[in-house]
């Protein structure tokens, strides 16, 4: 009865120590990336961030990246007529982002390629901030499209910092 006491006590006070080092490595990570606050947000939003290793992470940030594409194309098809022509431009621009920079990025975290991998997300970041200049050009003012473009760029810098200290 007393080894069973003591099993349960250590299974029950090891799990916490466990996702508590997990955290640590999140929050860590978060804090070399220069921006913890949106990087922690962006790894809280995925369940699997707390048992993900530094890999892990820096392809969670690139989903959180995924995702922000995909919401600045739908706010891009929201846009007016008299920004149509460099909103298409920006639209097949965060397309190809999406379609291949980041893909890329994704498959040389998963070959090891850490090199290639950086060098695809600072590929994708190009693509809005390219599209945020030609937006300002035409007197664009769409603040939470610029703000997600900000953000954005934030995930890109966090990314390519975990993805250097491999």
């Amino acid at each position: 009865m007393k080894f069973l006491v003591v099993i349960t006590l250590v299974v029950v006070s090891n799990t916490p120590m466990s996702i508590k080092a997990e955290k640590d490595l999140m929050i860590r990570e978060c804090h070399n990336a220069r921006v913890p606050t949106i990087c922690m947000q962006c790894l809280e939003s995925d369940s699997s961030s707390i048992h993900a290793d530094p890999v892990g992470l820096a392809a969670i940030i690139i989903n959180c990246l995924d995702s922000h594409l995909h919401i600045l194309t739908k706010q891009i098809e929201k846009g007016h007529d008299a920004i149509k022509t460099a909103l298409e431009g920006c639209k097949k621009d965060l397309s190809e982002a999406i379609t291949k920079a980041l893909p890329d990025a994704k498959n040389s975290l998963k070959t090891g390629d850490y090199d290639k991998a950086g060098k695809s997300v600072k590929l994708a970041l190009g693509f809005p901030l390219s599209c945020s200049d030609s937006l300002q050009t035409t007197k664009f003012d769409f603040r939470s499209f610029y703000n997600r473009i900000r953000i954005y760029a934030q995930l890109s810098n966090a990314a390519m910092r975990i993805i250097d200290r491999f």
